[in-house]
C-alpha cells in the first residue's frame, strides 16, 4: 500500500512539474496591439473570425525581427465541435519570444487576395526583455 501511495505522489509531482514547464503566453488583438514578454515566453496573436471558403484571410505583410520572435505557428479554432464546411474559425498565430528587442508584426485582411479597403491593416508592436 505504502509502494502505490508512493508512485502516486512521485506521479502527481511529476504531472505539477510538466504543468510548470508550459511556457507563459500573452495574448494581443485589436483592441490590445501592443505587449511585453519575457524571453522564454509565447506571443498569441488573434486576428478574430476567418472564412477562407468565402476568401476572408490575414496575411502577415510585415515580418517580426527574427532574432526577437519566431516559431510561428497558424492556427484555426472554431466554437463548433464539428464545423461543417463553410464555417467561419478563429483565427490565431503563437510566436516564441526568443530574445530582447523589440519588434513588429503587421498584417493586412484580404478577401479573394485583395486588401480589404473596410478592414484596414493591423499592427502589433512587441518587446522582449
Amino acid at each position: 500500500m505504502r509502494r502505490r501511495g508512493a508512485i502516486a505522489v512521485m506521479l502527481a509531482a511529476l504531472a505539477a512539474g510538466l504543468v510548470g514547464c508550459a511556457a507563459a503566453q500573452t495574448r494581443v488583438d485589436a483592441d490590445e496591439p501592443t505587449a511585453v514578454v519575457k524571453v522564454g515566453e509565447e506571443v498569441v496573436v488573434d486576428l478574430g473570425e476567418v472564412n477562407s471558403s468565402v476568401g476572408t484571410e490575414w496575411v502577415l505583410v510585415e515580418e517580426p525581427d527574427p532574432a526577437v520572435l519566431g516559431g510561428e505557428e497558424v492556427d484555426f479554432d472554431s466554437d463548433q465541435p464539428n464545423p461543417p464546411p463553410g464555417s467561419s474559425s478563429n483565427m490565431t498565430v503563437t510566436f516564441d519570444a526568443v530574445g530582447a528587442g523589440e519588434t513588429t508584426l503587421t498584417y493586412e485582411y484580404r478577401f479573394r487576395g485583395e486588401a480589404s479597403k473596410d478592414r484596414g491593416p493591423l499592427t502589433f508592436t512587441i518587446t522582449v526583455r
